[in-house]
């Protein structure tokens, strides 16, 4: 397949995105739906209460998926546009309907221990949501809930926020269901998944630094920082063959916005010079504090 013909043409571009986010939510409903229920393994997440609600009263956990999400779609579409979730609301749609679908075949209910479910499920769901944020979608839930709590904890990452709440629901629904080995399998599965997702998205939680050079370098500067939310800094370079001079964007992103920055760089300049590198730690606003005690003295002068 050539791949640089369709980055070329945005329709086929679009179509196999969407495409692969299908296979994606595929994949991932199935690690739900196949295993994860069945297994009643909480993952955390809106997944997880769901399927705590689901082992207290047997509704659909897609359709509680779903319901649960309608009130962050609201506040999220007021505060970052409707536009801006649009994608969000279409992987939470599909994956909660595939979900339903492959929990009322359940194949496995009898035949899978605990650890298979766990494993398995864990596996299958890291690998759908690696493809589902690769194409800039999401399936909602504490997606949305992070990036609300971003805006008021711009110094917590986006890994150590999703492990609190992930650990929340586990601790829930190991004291609704009375089982500490809840714990320990809900701990595969997380562990699992967490692991697969940071294989295909790239590693842990470290940032993105981005060097851009364009003759639009005004217009693709303001679209990152109206749209990403991200500082940008002008230098002044120089190339050595040409002896021209010109000026360097320099940013730094969380790794879900890698596909948002591609996509406004070859929306304004597709043959724009473009350097992606990983940034082991990123210290400043947006990101981390170089001294986490900073904000509590500054409290204390207030």
């Amino acid at each position: 397949m050539n791949f640089a013909f369709i980055r070329k043409h945005k329709k086929l571009k679009d179509l196999f995105e969407f495409i692969s986010f299908f296979v994606g939510v595929i994949i991932f409903s199935a690690g739900i739906g196949l295993f994860i229920t069945p297994g009643k393994i909480a993952v955390g997440g809106f997944t997880g209460i769901s399927i705590i609600i689901n082992n207290l009263t047997s509704f659909p956990v897609g359709m509680l998926i779903i319901i649960l999400n309608i009130p962050m779609f609201i506040i999220c579409a007021k505060i970052f546009g409707l536009k801006f979730i649009f994608k969000t609301i279409v992987g939470v749609i599909a994956s909660s309907v595939f979900i339903d679908i492959f929990g009322a075949m359940n194949p496995f209910k009898e035949a899978l221990s605990f650890e298979l479910c766990a494993l398995f499920g864990g596996v299958l769901q890291g690998v759908g949501l690696g493809i589902v944020y690769l194409n800039g979608y999401t399936t909602g839930g504490t997606d949305l809930v992070i990036w609300l709590l971003k805006l008021k904890f711009p110094h917590m990452t986006s890994g150590f926020l999703l492990f609190i709440l992930d650990s929340i629901v586990v601790a829930v629904a190991a004291v609704i269901a009375k089982d500490a080995q809840m714990v320990l399998y809900s701990a595969i599965a997380i562990f699992s998944y967490t692991k697969v997702v940071d294989t295909i998205l790239g590693s842990g939680d470290r940032a993105n630094l981005a060097l851009i050079i364009s003759e639009k370098y005004t217009d693709i500067a303001d679209n990152i920082t109206q749209n990403l939310g991200r500082g940008v800094t002008v230098i002044e370079s120089s190339g050595w063959f040409t002896k021209e001079s010109k000026p360097m964007l320099m940013c730094v992103i969380d790794r879900s916005q890698i596909y948002s920055l591609r996509n406004i760089i070859n929306d304004y300049d597709p043959s724009a010079f473009f350097i992606l590198a990983d940034a082991r730690e990123v210290i400043g606003l947006g990101f981390k504090d170089i001294n986490p005690n900073n904000k509590t003295k500054k409290q204390k002068k207030k």
